[in-house]
């Protein structure tokens, strides 16, 4: 007998990634044409689809957690899958940009937070191709000037990008200009911060930050920026109350020198868009066992976190 099975189904649409201060979120996959849609939860605890075959269904699951869920479109004779990422924040919100609450970009969707003038991304950004890091003897870049844009993911894992965000050279997100306050890689309308901005935010949260020289000062403006808890931060994640509602998340960073990944969970790294020299940027660290903050100068080959903040 000749096999009849034929009909394929629609590609399968998840839907964009999202980050939510909220334990409750409408679901955006697409209406299947040929086939049956049908949601399941492939990682996270105590999360619900209430109708698991609707692609608009709502879902719910507990504050603070990450959820992988796959939309499977069927016919009976073949199958295609799209996976999404929720990202359910029990942290403070913080004030919202004016008129500007949210945006999406590259098909993910960002919060923004206003923190004295300044109107900033509340997620690390998370835009491009991922590159595999080589581990060599000597500082270098996987990435390069081939007009996309590329990213690294901790540990070659995409789905760590996902909740942490992209790891960027210097010169990447840059986009290989040396322009202070650039645009980048960051949408329109948004530019890559200074060290004058960072300075600038840091002193708004915490008057005792020098931001003259390079090393730890502060008091508590660290634990002002860090996200509450220990889901993203190992403990006991010293000081983090998140006031300021920008919820650093610990990313760790790609070290320039061996192309391994360190310290997720326990350190934040920051690229503003200022140079400290020719071959060094200049960062912002967090830590896990510390409410201070560090001003350094980073070999711009390393990867680093990235936040942009709005054009005024």
């Amino acid at each position: 007998m000749k096999d009849t099975c034929t009909l394929s189904p629609t590609t399968s649409d998840a839907g964009p990634d999202q980050t939510i201060n909220s334990n409750t979120t409408t679901l955006n996959a697409n209406t299947p044409i040929a086939g049956t849609g049908s949601w399941s939860i492939i990682i996270g605890i105590d999360g619900i689809v209430s109708q698991p075959n609707n692609a608009n269904s709502s879902f719910s699951g507990i504050p603070g957690g990450t959820y992988f869920l796959t939309w499977t479109i069927s016919t009976g004779c073949a199958i295609s899958v799209d996976t999404l990422v929720i990202s359910l924040s029990n942290q403070n919100p913080g004030i919202p940009c004016p008129g500007i609450p949210s945006f999406t970009y590259g098909g993910q969707t960002y919060n923004t937070v206003q923190i004295g003038n300044q109107c900033q991304m509340r997620e690390n950004l998370n835009i491009g191709t991922m590159v595999t890091s080589i581990g060599t003897s000597t500082a270098h870049s996987d990435c390069s000037n081939n007009g996309i844009i590329e990213k690294y993911c901790y540990n070659n894992d995409t789905a760590i990008c996902s909740i942490y965000g992209g790891l960027y050279d210097w010169d990447e997100m840059m986009g290989y200009t040396s322009t202070v306050g650039g645009q980048g890689i960051c949408p329109t309308g948004w530019h890559l911060p200074t060290d004058a901005e960072w300075c600038t935010l840091t002193i708004y949260l915490d008057a005792t930050v020098n931001c003259t020289n390079f090393g730890w000062s502060g008091t508590n403006v660290a634990g002002k920026l860090k996200e509450t808890g220990f889901s993203h931060w190992s403990s006991p994640n010293t000081g983090a109350s998140n006031e300021s509602g920008f919820a650093a998340l610990g990313a760790g960073y790609r070290y320039s020198s061996g192309g391994s990944f360190q310290q997720i969970t326990w350190l934040a790294s920051f690229w503003s868009s200022s140079e400290a020299t020719s071959i060094k940027g200049i960062t912002r660290w967090l830590d896990f066992n510390y409410s201070d903050i560090e001003r350094y100068s980073m070999n711009k080959k390393s990867g680093c976190s990235v936040r942009c903040v709005k054009d005024d």
